[in-house]
């Protein structure tokens, strides 16, 4: 005896409230208010580490006297945000969480908490590479941000999605 296997229809409202969040979270990301809390936050981090650091807010500019002498400006804009990468995981997780069958609210906690952690992960992110700078020089520090960087982002972005896909498919098995 066969069986017909009934094909499920997209959950598209929940998809496209996942965009208006995603969309939400990266006005504020594409923002100069952004910007200052990334700058502040890294700041407090490396001064607590041992860097030492001078944050001027209108510039979004830190500057950091690396250990050879130099003093160099790291200028804190929509690249160093996370905003490229949380449009990216929006966008895969509106398309493929979003539309599947599972309870609106979870999905939502789910990609907010994702989104902070991806936040989190920018902060950290940043903090390290102008640590490296610090430590080890500007070519070690352009080889990890613009080179490793992106790699390292991949791996929140692919462990969170796959996180939410497990948890939406043991929500839907209860």
């Amino acid at each position: 005896m066969y069986t017909t296997l009934k094909k499920e229809k997209p959950m598209l409202r929940h998809a496209i409230i996942m965009v208006c969040v995603a969309l939400i979270i990266a006005l504020f990301l594409a923002s100069g208010s952004a910007w200052d809390v990334t700058a502040r936050i890294t700041t407090a981090v490396l001064e607590a580490s041992g860097v030492k650091t001078y944050y001027v807010s209108p510039l979004y500019l830190m500057y950091v006297r690396l250990l050879d002498g130099t003093v160099v400006g790291f200028q804190i804009w929509l690249e160093c945000s996370g905003l490229i990468t949380l449009l990216i995981f929006s966008f895969i997780s509106a398309l493929t969480i979003g539309l599947l069958k599972g309870d609106l609210k979870a999905k939502l906690v789910w990609f907010i908490l994702s989104a902070s952690i991806g936040f989190t992960w920018n902060l950290s992110r940043l903090a390290t590479v102008i640590a490296i700078a610090y430590n080890f020089g500007l070519p070690a520090f352009q080889f990890v941000h613009f080179v490793l960087a992106p790699t390292v982002d991949f791996v929140w972005v692919v462990s969170t999605w796959a996180l939410g896909m497990s948890w939406l498919k043991r929500e839907a098995q209860q």
